[in-house]
């Protein structure tokens, strides 16, 4: 069986071509492989993987280290030569591999064959294709994986194992092996003790053993059960089955008549019509459905478990619930005997009108209770029901629950907006489609609309258009229908356009715009939900509970008289939940914990139903709240912490811009400078130098508070100088300064006085640098503790002046001094620039070993922080390293420039100016590297450009 390398029945298991397990790594790189394999050949985008792995602790979940993951795995797979790759496809990674090497997949095929063989009347082949595919099954699978995603495959392949034992047990049965199908049968059974179809195969199964007393037992058992949890007797096929054994009916001998497809249930009473199977209309004039294969596959397998008879689809309106249902019903009418039967529900406004309908559709007489006709019938048969838009009938499905439960044969799938919540219910979220199928969709359809088009799903245009329309095909296909009279450059100019274009006239109303999709769920809301809901379009990126609160106050507080009451309109989580359930919020686990998001073309629905006046309440409460979270996440910045506090500021950095926006649109530039200040570091750090200083020189253009002024001309012009812009930095940091002493502002004062000594550094001025230092030392002494980290700085540069006048002792003290502080405050920021003037003096002394240890720390630093400008700084001193080192290999001289650049290259400037004393020696490394590798020096160069990040920052531990 070595040529099923990737194997997830039991714990996760990676073979080579000799059959021998592969170690893939840390359990991290386990759980990633794993999230990567139960969507084998689909693209997982890179959040989901993150919320995957690492969404249950939030610890480390940042996308440096999942690429760090994905660059082992990589390696570890080709290594062992496993015929499975991890390949880039945004917005994420897919695991290609042939579907036949995933021992998963090799069990779902083996059923398939075996029901086959059943159907075909070959016992002897069906129970061949039912021990090889059970064979596959070593326990629990993927019971080393502890996430939730790895749990719910799980209990999804542990649906086709019992499928797998029923089907064998009714093999047993069929040659003759009753004592075996007795022995399978009991423990079904144990499992499973009010499935009606294991007991009846089990009573059948003991009588033909010759334990009729034992069969008869059984079925006592089982009454007694059903009465007990579900109030209800046996059906009645399991009734006619426990009256023959008692008369030992010569009929429950096998027939020699070839099997039915699905494990057979005993005979049952005729039905009061013969059944119609075919009762649902053709998809052929549809279109192609795209990018559903997988959800329609997983679905039809969920409809044939056991343990899944009432299925619930849910998703946005127009995200294509009803186009993927349709797809299921005709991939599963094979498997039920009776055919499925499509019931439309969107007609119908009173509940008590749905177990009619439904009685109705699958051929009950009329008269009578119509509830107990239809579970008479649906008791003996093997059918499937669609019950197309039940959001709005909710009062109906208890009824519809208990159907389920009492009738063994009967499967039901649903499709709602909202969960049904009832009992036994087994959801599945329907998500829009990811990018590639989104862009495959739009173009498909914009041939179909104009032949002559050269619509591509490459175009920029088009992925642009369709990450904005989230992927929701209703929305895609609108959209595209437009190509006729406008490009998709055009097309996503004038989006709202598209809320509102009609689609094809024979479909109901409801669907043939977005905004009528949406308007059928906004109806569907309470008044307090109706007021909520506009508010969330405030937000930009998603929301956590928290920010939700703080928006939403106002309108939950509020009687309907006016007044306000804490007690009113109930809480914000609640609300939140009915949004959720109607599929106009969308709820993900994240490292941080649940967020919240509106997908794009609900947001602009959402802001169309918000009045100005509700629009200013609710953003200036966004802004609030931001500004408030930034000065919480702000001495995180520096200190203990840092990395998860950059990974919130990270979650939220849409908000926080928005919140600076909307202050300068609503002349409140003194809030969103304070803002700002808060958040600089992140921005400087992350290399969002363009628009941290875009949103800061607004600021100084509005702001009327000193203070504010002062620290945003210091922040804009410090984001100017890691730009390269000098002239800009020189000036802004100067009348800040001045600024800043004229009215005493102890604290903003060092930050804008030290960016002088920056400036003089840059250009060579040396002596005005050093002076300038000194005294920002003096300065953020008696600022206090808002001025610590500016000091630690203030040595790094003071260490780099006296580098560069060529006192390395003094430099050195003086860094040292530095790496003590930030060690101290336990300040990773502080501790990697420190870092690389302690690696310059190291290289000065000659001190390679230091160098190099020095170098792997502080890309520790930078790739746990995100700083990638900082990490190509330590790339290209590693380079120098290697070209004065006698141990050193000038092969990679030409590789680390090369991912330097192209880190640099992301971060959007020169970042750091006052990295200097070494830039002589990175050219001089380069000269030096070129001149041996000839025209080998540029393939090196392109070899580092071409790496990911976690594999340049690998580069610092070969």
């Amino acid at each position: 069986m070595s040529d099923v390398p990737l194997r997830l029945l039991g714990p996760l298991a990676v073979l080579d071509a000799a059959g021998e397990p592969v170690d893939v790594g840390s359990p991290r790189h386990r759980e990633t492989l794993a999230a990567l394999a139960v969507d084998a050949g689909r693209v997982v985008s890179t959040d989901m993987l993150l919320d995957r792995v690492w969404g249950e602790s939030g610890r480390g979940g940042t996308l440096a280290n999942l690429q760090a993951v994905i660059s082992r795995l990589r390696a570890r797979l080709r290594e062992a030569e496993v015929p499975a790759e991890i390949v880039t496809a945004p917005p994420g990674y897919r695991l290609e591999v042939d579907l036949a090497a995933i021992d998963a997949h090799r069990l779902a095929t083996g059923l398939d064959r075996a029901r086959e063989a059943l159907a075909a009347g070959d016992a002897p082949a069906a129970r061949e294709h039912l021990a090889t595919a059970l064979g596959w099954w070593r326990g629990e699978p993927l019971a080393d994986v502890p996430q939730m995603f790895a749990r719910a495959e799980a209990l999804r392949l542990e649906g086709l194992r019992l499928t797998g034992e029923e089907l064998a047990a009714e093999v047993d049965l069929m040659i003759g092996d009753a004592a075996a199908a007795v022995v399978r049968l009991q423990d079904l059974a144990a499992q499973h003790p009010l499935r009606e179809s294991v007991r009846g195969q089990l009573m059948r199964a003991l009588y033909l053993a010759g334990r009729q007393a034992d069969a008869l037992e059984e079925y006592a058992d089982l009454r007694a059960r059903l009465v007990e949890e579900l109030g209800v007797d046996p059906g009645p096929a399991v009734q006619q089955l426990h009256q023959q054994i008692l008369e030992q009916d010569p009929a429950l001998r096998p027939a020699t008549q070839p099997a039915p497809a699905a494990p057979a249930t005993t005979p049952g009473p005729p039905a009061a019509e013969p059944p119609r199977p075919s009762r649902i209309p053709s998809t052929d004039l549809l279109g192609e459905l795209v990018g559903r294969d997988r959800d329609v596959d997983y679905l039809v397998d969920l409809l044939r478990a056991p343990t899944s008879r009432l299925v619930t689809v849910t998703g946005v309106g127009g995200c294509g619930k009803t186009r993927v249902a349709l797809a299921v019903a005709h991939a599963a009418e094979r498997h039920f005997a009776d055919g499925v039967t499509l019931v439309p529900l969107a007609p119908l406004r009173d509940p008590s009108a749905v177990i009619p309908a439904i009685a109705h559709a699958v051929g009950v007489a009329e008269g009578g209770d119509p509830f107990a006709a239809l579970l008479d019938l649906l008791r003996g048969r093997d059918q499937l029901l669609l019950l197309d838009n039940a959001e709005h009938l909710l009062d109906a499905w208890p009824e519809v629950a208990t159907l389920a439960a009492a009738c063994p044969g009967l499967r039901v799938l649903v499709t709602s907006r909202t969960p049904l919540r009832v009992r036994g219910e087994v959801l599945y979220p329907l998500t829009p489609l990811d990018l590639p199928a989104a862009t495959r969709l739009f173009a498909t359809r914009a041939a179909s609309v104009a032949p002559g088009s050269a619509t591509s799903a490459d175009d920029p245009d088009v992925v642009d258009l369709c990450q904005r329309l989230a992927g929701i095909p209703l929305a895609i296909e609108l959209a595209a229908a437009r190509v006729r009279l406008l490009t998709p450059a055009d097309i996503g100019a004038r989006l709202a356009d598209v809320m509102a274009a009609e689609g094809a006239r024979d479909l109901p109303p409801r669907q043939r715009t977005m905004r009528a999709a949406i308007d059928w769920s906004f109806e569907l809301l309470s008044p307090t939900e109706q007021a909520v809901f506009p508010r969330l379009a405030v937000f930009v990126g998603g929301f956590d509970l928290r920010a939700a609160e703080a928006v939403l106050a106002d309108v939950l507080d509020r009687r309907t008289d006016g007044s306000t009451d804490s007690n009113h309109g109930g809480s914000a989580l609640a609300v939140l939940e009915t949004l959720v359930e109607q599929s106009l919020v969308v709820a993900e686990p994240s490292a941080g914990g649940t967020r919240f998001r509106l997908l794009e073309p609900v947001a602009q629905y959402a802001l169309t139903r918000l009045s100005p006046a509700d629009e200013r309440v609710a953003r200036d409460a966004h802004l609030r709240h931001f500004t408030d979270l930034a000065a919480h996440y702000e001495p995180s910045l520096r200190g203990p912490g840092t990395v998860d506090t950059l990974a919130g500021i990270e979650r939220e950095h849409a908000n926080l811009v928005a919140a600076v926006e909307w202050s300068l649109a609503s002349g409140q530039a003194d809030a969103g400078g304070w803002l700002g200040w808060h958040l600089w570091l992140f921005w400087w750090v992350r290399g969002a130098l363009r628009e941290g200083r875009r949103l800061m020189e607004g600021v100084l253009a509005g702001a009327q508070d000193d203070r504010v002024r002062v620290r945003a001309g210091a922040v804009s012009s410090a984001l100017a100088f890691a730009q390269g812009d000098l002239a800009f930095a020189r000036a802004g940091w100067a009348v800040a300064s001045d600024l800043a002493r004229a009215t005493d502002d102890v604290e903003g004062l060092p930050y804008a006085y030290g960016g002088i000594g920056l400036v003089a550094l840059a250009e060579d001025d040396l002596d005005t640098a050093a002076a300038v230092f000194t005294e920002t030392i003096d300065l953020t002494v008696v600022a206090g503790l808002g001025g610590e980290w500016l000091w630690t700085l203030s040595h790094v540069w003071l260490g780099t002046v006296e580098l560069l006048r060529g006192d390395a002792d003094r430099a050195a003290a003086l860094v040292d001094a530095a790496l003590d502080a930030g060690r101290r405050r336990d300040d990773p920021l502080a501790v990697y620039i420190a870092l690389f003037t302690a690696i310059q003096v190291s290289v000065v002394r000659g001190d390679f070993t230091r160098a190099r240890a020095q170098i792997r720390e502080g890309v520790t630093l930078s790739m746990d922080t995100g700083d990638h400008a900082n990490l190509a700084y330590l790339l290209e001193a590693l380079a120098v390293v290697e070209s004065l080192d006698g141990d050193g290999d000038l092969a990679r001289v030409g590789v680390l420039r090369g991912a330097a650049a192209e880190l640099r290259a992301g971060a959007g400037g020169n970042v750091y100016g006052y990295y200097r004393p070494d830039e002589a020696l990175i050219e001089q490394a380069s000269a030096t590297a070129r001149a041996t590798r000839g025209p080998s020096y540029d393939d090196d160069v392109a070899t580092g450009r071409a790496l990911d990040v976690a594999a340049m920052a690998a580069l610092a531990d070969a």
